[in-house]
């Protein structure tokens, strides 16, 4: 509808520490419809949980003609009004008070604009193109992907709704850098203090974008925005068609395991560019804001991501193999030992994520787990999976490339059935088994063999073998009750691993542990008590249940946990050294 009339849109911030942005939306003359309904989105592309924008709207009002309209309130996040085809003006207050990647954001320093949680949309218009003025305080400046009006500085243009709220706007002093790679222009907005070494920081980012680009043969955009965020804590990241959003901590850049995080969330959202913007499941694009919008491929868009991301850094010369396959084991350990990875099929956790990874329950953890942690394993042993069946020519690397050019580049959706056929296309094999055991299925990843063949060398050691140099400590380490604790100060049960110890005795979640074997104990020392006892040994535990104190005994067992590490094997065999040469070095 590239001849229609716009709707426009302006955001001004006349008192930064009030933090409500002030919106007025400019409906024009639809004659075709003579009632609208102003719709309020209700969640954000790329963050799968419905969180109400509308319940921080104030001071909503109607006009037309310099009257008010009545507007009659359908639901939480639809308004309708009887315009007779006239134009319209909607104002209305925005509250903007949290720090996120999925929220817009505004103070005294900085304004962070994402337009689902500003934004009304126009039902039946949201093809019609968008203006946008932004009017912020006096030296502030402006950084988007969405094309300046020409002569202008503070107005922009965008294809329609879609468009509109995929392009955040940082607002503020915020620092920006620019540079070019493959004739696309980048650009870095960092707000907030830091004590990165920011050189560091710009050079990293262009090796992951020159690696990300060699992957899919160049970039689908003519410019890109980094925009970060540095906040107290660690706020994770979302991804736009040409932009995303990293909140990252500041001030935690105290070793090198600080910039490698950094590298692991940019490699990741940038990677999104591709994968989920481009390369995506059917609903995905355009979006219904009003609701969940489900889809069984979470584990392929988010998980497979997150695999990715540690494969681009090594190609960037940003991670080296040995490091990597350190913390793969580390990563390995965790996954091996949560009680619920087994429970629930990917594509279900992929399906329920709305509802149960971003709202869960107790018992969450003994029943699924998430579909980034488990998605990236599957990942793993899909790619080396192929990479044996090409002799470690072609891998999950050559799967996205393929579906890049036959589905993303083209704005074709894709589906599981379309991922296996260029998954089998590049290993030249059928992969159904797969797919029905550790996608549909819940069979145990067998990533640790598949490893071996991949020229590594694994080992599996309990915590007391791991500490053999330290025999108090690996004493220490053999009794195991099946228990977690929530973060604080009392000894708070989080979670009761089905049929152990803990779990026969009848603790149960939320329980608070004050003593073992009539010591008191708290969230600091009630694993160094459980630690006293050896396995076979009965201990006490009393505890607050609901502010009655009872008391349970539980005989502990030997500890199942195992530690995990993966690494180079100097005398494996030429066809698995190609493998693994394949996969760790190679596109």
């Amino acid at each position: 509808m590239p001849s229609a009339t716009p709707l426009r849109y302006r955001v001004a911030m006349p008192e930064p520490s009030s933090h409500e942005f002030h919106v007025t939306l400019d409906i024009p003359a639809l004659r075709d419809r003579p009632v609208l309904d102003l719709v309020f989105p209700a969640w954000t592309p790329g963050s799968y949980m419905v969180r109400d924008f509308s319940r921080h709207i104030y001071d909503l009002k109607i006009t037309g003609n310099r009257h008010l309209l009545p507007c009659e309130r359908v639901d939480k996040l639809r308004w309708r009004v009887a315009s007779n085809g006239q134009p319209v003006q909607v104002s209305y207050r925005v509250f903007a008070f949290e720090q996120s990647v999925r929220t817009s954001f505004l103070d005294q320093n900085r304004a962070f604009l994402i337009g689902t949680s500003l934004f009304f949309l126009v039902d039946g218009a949201q093809k019609r193109p968008c203006l946008l003025e932004v009017e912020p305080p006096a030296g502030w400046l402006l950084s988007t992907t969405l094309p300046a009006l020409r002569g202008t500085r503070h107005r922009f243009s965008a294809a329609n709704y879609d468009d509109l709220v995929d392009q955040p706007v940082e607002v503020g002093k915020h620092r920006q850098y620019a540079f070019r790679q493959g004739g696309t222009r980048f650009e870095v907005a960092i707000a907030g203090a830091t004590n990165a070494d920011i050189a560091r920081l710009h050079a990293h980012l262009r090796r992951i974008v020159g690696a990300t680009g060699v992957l899919f043969g160049g970039f689908p955009f003519d410019r890109y925005l980094f925009i970060i965020h540095t906040l107290p804590e660690r706020g994770g990241g979302l991804e736009h068609a040409s932009s995303c959003t990293l909140d990252i901590a500041g001030m935690a850049f105290e070793d090198e395991k600080a910039y490698q995080r950094f590298d692991e969330l940019c490699a990741h959202e940038f990677f999104h560019a591709w994968n989920v913007k481009r390369i995506r499941d059917q609903v995905l694009g355009p979006f219904d804001y009003t609701g969940e919008n489900y889809t069984r491929l979470l584990w392929f868009h988010e998980g497979f991501t997150e695999y990715m991301q540690a494969i681009i850094l090594l190609r960037a010369g940003l991670l080296t193999p040995e490091h990597y396959l350190k913390d793969l084991g580390e990563d390995w350990a965790k996954y091996a030992g949560r009680p619920g990875r087994n429970v629930t099929p990917l594509s279900e956790l992929s399906f329920e994520a709305w509802i149960k990874q971003y709202k869960p329950a107790e018992n969450y953890a003994n029943r699924a787990v998430s579909y980034y942690e488990k998605g990236k394993w599957a990942a793993l042993l899909l790619d080396i999976m192929l990479r044996q069946a090409t002799a470690g020519r072609r891998g999950l690397p050559q799967v996205f490339r393929r579906l890049w050019q036959s589905h993303g580049r083209r704005g074709r959706p894709v589906t599981v059935h379309e991922i296996r056929a260029a998954a089998e296309s590049v290993g030249r094999a059928s992969l159904g088994s797969y797919f029905s055991r550790y996608v549909d299925g819940t069979a145990e990843l067998p990533v640790p063999a598949w490893l071996r063949r991949a020229g590594l060398t694994v080992k599996a050691r309990s915590p007391a073998q791991a500490e053999r140099e330290d025999r108090v400590k690996a004493r220490r380490l053999q009794g195991w009750a099946g228990l977690s604790f929530a973060s604080g100060e009392g000894a708070v049960v989080k979670n009761v691993i089905p049929d152990s110890p803990a779990w026969r005795a009848g603790l149960t979640f939320r329980d608070e542990i004050v003593a073992v074997n009539k010591h008191r104990v708290d969230a600091s020392t009630v694993g160094k008590r459980l630690a006293d006892s050896a396995p076979g040994q009965t201990v006490t535990i009393t505890f607050f249940r609901q502010e009655i104190l009872r008391t349970t005994s539980l005989r502990l067992v030997r500890s199942p946990e195992r530690r995990w590490s993966f690494a180079i094997n100097p005398t494996a065999s030429r066809p698995h050294r190609r493998m693994r040469e394949g996969w760790l070095r190679g596109f």
